[in-house]
């Protein structure tokens, strides 16, 4: 069951999570549930529901929100960022409309349209939450997004190698990946018939290039005949020679036992993700898609886009 399924059946779940967090050093409890008590739908948030004909179904998620005892438990672990806490607030918002309009009989429209309104929310809650009274603040928020995805676009080499150090993530994995590759590998080997194609996203399109790169792996990864992978990172790394089972050799690149079919998605918005053709030639093919969201959501949008399905349906044949 994926995040947004879960949070149809319980839109409070993200605002439970974080009652759990560590009381914050400093907290603004009083200012975050005012944000939210006084919060209303500006222009362009309140045009895409009416389009959708879901306003009084967002009008209603407000009432609930406002009143559940989640929202206060959660407003005692916020800081003075509140980050986490707004995007969990429009979490709630937006699964708490589009399930009770379903409920209703309503057919409505998901992937892209349910990020882009969750956006939308979660500038709407930061333009409030600070300097809701200045007007410029408040366009300068509204243009944040785009602008920092357009920088990104335009510097994202510097951006990434800046970034490198706060990759924890990967950098945990580079320490302890050989666990889940091992897992990655069982899989592959209980699976049925004998070619199977992986698909991997960010971290997990690391791992499986890895696993499939390591010529000291698992024998049973043979059967694997086609990879792709989807807003991965794994030819930034290759280059900075930062692979524990692939070091950078130009002139060599992949091993022979890599599968001959590789398909390698990304989007120019997610500074996460980077083609792969350049560093590793013809035995990859890079396709772009535009996931119509700024960074950070883009890095998240692939499986909402409906490029990337008709791109790995025609891949896979």
């Amino acid at each position: 069951m994926s995040h947004w399924e879960v949070l149809y059946l319980d839109p409070w779940y993200d605002l439970r999570v974080l009652r759990l967090a560590p009381d914050a050093a400093a907290r603004d409890e009083r200012a975050f549930l005012a944000t939210v008590d006084g919060y209303r739908p500006r222009p362009r948030t309140a045009a895409a529901l009416r389009d959708a004909g879901l306003e009084s179904y967002f009008d209603l998620a407000l009432e609930d929100v406002r009143r559940a005892p989640e929202l206060r438990a959660a407003a005692k672990t916020v800081d003075r960022s509140g980050v986490q806490h707004r995007a969990a607030v429009a979490t709630a918002l937006v699964a708490h409309t589009l399930a009770a309009a379903e409920r209703d009989g309503r057919v409505t429209r998901v992937g892209p349209f349910r990020d882009t309104l969750h956006s939308h929310v979660v500038g709407d809650l930061s333009a409030q939450d600070r300097g809701a009274g200045n007007p410029f603040k408040k366009v300068a928020l509204s243009l944040a997004a785009p602008i920092a995805t357009w920088y990104g676009q335009q510097h994202r080499g510097a951006m990434s190698d800046g970034a490198a150090p706060l990759t924890g993530d990967i950098l945990r994995y580079q320490v302890h990946g050989r666990g889940m590759r091992e897992e990655i590998a069982a899989v592959v080997a209980s699976a049925p018939g004998d070619a199977v194609t992986l698909i991997g996203h960010s971290l997990g399109g690391i791992a499986c290039v890895e696993l499939l790169a390591d010529t000291a792996g698992p024998e049973g990864v043979g059967k694997v005949d086609q990879l792709i992978t989807v807003g991965s990172q794994a030819s930034h790394l290759y280059e900075l020679d930062a692979l524990a089972c692939l070091p950078f050799v130009r002139e060599t690149g992949l091993p022979a036992r890599f599968p001959e079919r590789w398909l390698n998605i990304f989007d120019r918005r997610d500074f996460l993700s980077y083609p792969a053709q350049p560093v590793f030639g013809t035995r990859v093919q890079d396709m772009h898609v535009d996931n119509m969201q700024p960074f950070i959501e883009s890095h998240s949008a692939y499986w909402d886009n409906d490029a990337m399905w008709e791109a790995v349906t025609a891949w896979i044949g």
